[in-house]
């Protein structure tokens, strides 16, 4: 059995990293490799990986090429990750017959890009709940983490690709009162607007946009991390927040994804709503200090672990091989 999984970004994020990790766990049973724009090819060092340059995911010409790709590589099963990568999967469903997963990494408008795919994953239940045979396989923390807890002596910090759904323009303009120091870790189309609001909020001194940080250098982030923030309008996982949880480091933010499964309530806010975003952190930033995550981390360690998440996948990947051979 030899799994390709396909990614469209030219951001190494949270579902590429998603897509790095369960390939690195899962070579051990099956060969993996990983489909990606040349760009973020150097993030996966322990996978073989494929730099293909997918264009539009309507090309006929690209479909082609994927399939030859996949054809030549024997490829039993190819595994999309994201509406755009799944587009393309729907194509290959069509002019050929590899099986075709696709995992559904956050909320999307409609669901026509999962249609008639072999099989459909969700990393939160809501996101699947129009699908029927879907499966439910929630993210986890990252597997190479000790999870060792955040000295708490750092700055506090949120961390996502800089894109309007993240929120960041509101969770800056809700710093203006709080005498904090805060890094936003990402890079994105954003990065120029949120920099400008910075400025014209004359904020510089308390905010800092950190835009060149990788996979390896984001754990040092969380070793020191005084509390994570996530201002996100929705959220499949995140796994940001599974990562901070493992480090015991207090989380805040919008009642998104799966947050709502591991936060208090009093930790919460509104999506989307900079009113309730600001009276949250204003409250609890202060406080972050008095919150003991070692409860929660109980929780994630035996709810959110790869290994379930593997051996689900694995079952699928079978499953569907048992029904064509």
């Amino acid at each position: 059995m030899k799994i390709a999984h396909l990614v469209s970004s030219q951001i190494f994020a949270g579902i590429e990293q998603h897509v790095y990790e369960l390939s690195a766990f899962m070579s051990d049973v099956s060969e993996q490799v990983i489909i990606c724009d040349e760009s973020i090819r150097h993030h996966m060092r322990e996978i073989e990986t494929k730099s293909l340059n997918i264009g539009s995911r309507y090309s006929l010409y690209n479909t082609y090429k994927l399939i030859k790709f996949l054809r030549q590589n024997d490829i039993s099963i190819l595994h999309c990750h994201g509406a755009k990568a799944s587009t393309i999967g729907k194509g290959i469903k069509i002019f050929s017959n590899i099986k075709v997963v696709s995992t559904i990494h956050g909320h999307k408008k409609n669901n026509h890009a999962f249609a008639k795919l072999d099989a459909v994953v969700g990393v939160n239940k809501v996101l699947i709940k129009n699908i029927p045979g879907s499966t439910y396989i929630p993210n986890w923390f990252n597997p190479s983490h000790l999870g060792i807890s955040s000295s708490r002596t750092g700055p506090i910090i949120a961390i996502g690709r800089l894109e309007k759904v993240k929120g960041f323009d509101l969770l800056i303009k809700s710093w203006v009162n709080l005498n904090e120091q805060l890094e936003i870790i990402g890079s994105g189309p954003e990065e120029e607007n949120l920099n400008q609001l910075i400025h014209k909020l004359k904020l510089s001194d308390r905010i800092n946009l950190a835009t060149n940080c990788d996979y390896h250098s984001i754990e040092d982030k969380y070793k020191t991390a005084r509390g994570l923030i996530v201002s996100s309008h929705r959220e499949g996982g995140p796994r940001v927040v599974l990562e901070a949880i493992n480090h015991e480091i207090p989380v805040l933010g919008s009642k998104v994804g799966i947050i709502p499964d591991l936060i208090p309530k009093e930790c919460l806010s509104i999506p989307g709503n900079q009113e309730s975003l600001q009276i949250l952190l204003e409250e609890m930033v202060p406080l972050l200090g008095q919150l003991n995550m070692k409860g929660i981390k109980e929780v994630l360690v035996e709810n959110y672990s790869i290994s379930s998440a593997a051996k689900k996948t694995k079952e699928i990947y079978e499953d569907l091989l048992k029904a064509s051979s």
